[in-house]
């Protein structure tokens, strides 16, 4: 043992006077609670937990990105699809304008949904419409299952939960028979006010 130890020792036992001892008292508890604070086997669990929400927070702004382009590039394809005569800069210009986020800008469709309080663009919301009803009618692979999974975990739970309550009630009709696909495509488009 340290000698220093045996020093200690008979100050506190022999020597100290009651002022003194609580001021020992009061070094042992703090002594006592920085080691239980202190990382365990080198690992701080403070330091995980706001590293692991960091990761997270990384992860679901990348998914976001994600969703984001693929409904840019699904859109810029169905505008090429259906008027083939826009030059690339008509599209684009047309994409900047009901979906801003692809062009970096702001349009009047995204400015119409943020007053009415909507959180996505018209034109995502068609985009994830027709993926969720291409799932859930049977008609999306199994490899464009596994992608959308990747990229956005839990996607069918977190598009039903993004959708506007007129939309979800769309889905429902048309899923179950109630009104057929060109009635629940216009009225999609209506309640979007395209």
């Amino acid at each position: 043992m340290d000698k220093r130890l045996y020093g200690i020792v008979e100050y506190i036992l022999n020597i100290a006077d009651p002022d003194d001892l609580e001021v020992i008292s009061q070094a042992l508890e703090k002594r006592i609670n920085d080691h239980r604070s202190a990382p365990v086997l080198g690992l701080n669990p403070a330091k995980l937990a706001a590293q692991s929400t960091d990761s997270i927070n990384e992860q679901l702004e990348g998914s976001k990105q994600m969703v984001s382009r693929m409904a840019a590039d699904f859109a810029a394809n169905i505008i090429r699809e259906n008027a083939p005569e826009l030059s690339e800069a008509q599209v684009q210009e047309l994409l900047a304008d009901f979906m801003p986020e692809s062009a970096g800008g702001r349009g009047r469709q995204a400015e119409k949904h943020e007053r009415s309080g909507d959180s996505l663009p018209a034109g995502m919301i068609i985009q994830m419409v027709q993926q969720f009803v291409e799932y859930s009618e049977g008609a999306m692979s199994p490899a464009e299952q596994i992608q959308m999974e990747t990229e956005v975990p839990g996607w069918k739970d977190r598009y039903w939960r993004s959708f506007p309550g007129q939309i979800q009630k769309l889905i429902s009709l048309y899923l179950n028979g109630d009104i057929d696909r060109s009635r629940f495509d216009a009225h999609v488009y209506e309640v979007l006010g395209l």
